[in-house]
């Protein structure tokens, strides 16, 4: 036997709780309320959309670090300032003031021979700069060093050949006498500087990028540092908070 459809009206069982509870659960009961599903169906999507999200940032991830070239940040003049730049970071130029001479000196070029069996000893008395070459320091039999004092009023120097590597480091001397470390009002801190180029330094108001700052030591009225390899060295006043350029870029 047959049994009829039962028929109940949304009105009726919008009265009922008691068929809301019960006829309702029935199997042949038709839904008058929106599929069960459609609130986890929205919380699939959230999650589908997220985990695609994630994906692509694996992705975007995983793409980046396959690229073996790793470029150094550049320092670049920029309104004719560089901010901020403290500390020595690998990659950035250091912005320092150069210690000065009491009086500028014109530009000198002066050449020593040094021999691997005994060294030899660099001196420059109207700069106040000895270098001491030990003996075992150069790989060939001799070598003839060429020192270009940078006119001016900054401590610095250009040493050639440039690229010359050292088996034992060369001392680095230089008198403080008659320069603004020999003052009673002097507030900086010394350090040796390295730059590659002279183009780095301005040697008219002293401020000057390096390559590199290290600890000096001093005796008496003397800096001293070791030097491994040539290019071009310094003896630096104190570091600077940025460095200045004028109209054309320059420092």
């Amino acid at each position: 036997m047959l049994l009829s459809r039962p028929t109940i009206t949304s009105a009726l069982v919008d009265q009922s709780p008691l068929l809301d509870r019960t006829l309702l659960r029935h199997p042949m009961m038709p839904s008058f309320s929106r599929p069960r599903f459609s609130r986890y169906s929205r919380s699939f999507r959230v999650a589908r959309n997220a985990g695609i999200a994630a994906t692509l940032a694996i992705v975007t991830l995983t793409s980046a670090c396959s690229d073996n070239s790793i470029t150094a940040p550049q320092v670049q003049a920029k309104n004719g300032l560089i901010g901020d730049v403290l500390g020595t970071v690998t990659g950035l130029l250091i912005p320092v003031k150069a210690l000065e001479r009491d009086s500028a000196i014109v530009a000198m070029t002066r050449s020593f021979t040094v021999t691997r069996q005994n060294g030899g000893t660099i001196e420059i008395r109207e700069a106040g700069l000895r270098i001491d070459v030990p003996a075992g320091a150069i790989a060939s039999t001799s070598l003839v060093i060429t020192v270009n004092v940078l006119p001016g009023k900054s401590v610095a120097y250009d040493f050639q050949p440039h690229g010359t590597k050292f088996l034992k480091p060369l001392a680095f001397r230089q008198n403080l006498e008659d320069t603004s470390w020999d003052h009673s009002n002097f507030k900086g801190s010394l350090d040796g500087g390295y730059f590659k180029d002279a183009s780095q330094l301005n040697l008219s108001t002293g401020f000057s990028l390096l390559d590199e700052l290290f600890p000096i030591r001093i005796d008496t009225h003397e800096a001293r540092f070791d030097i491994k390899h040539f290019s071009g060295y310094m003896v630096s006043g104190g570091r600077q908070g940025s460095a200045y350029y004028d109209e054309d870029g320059a420092l």
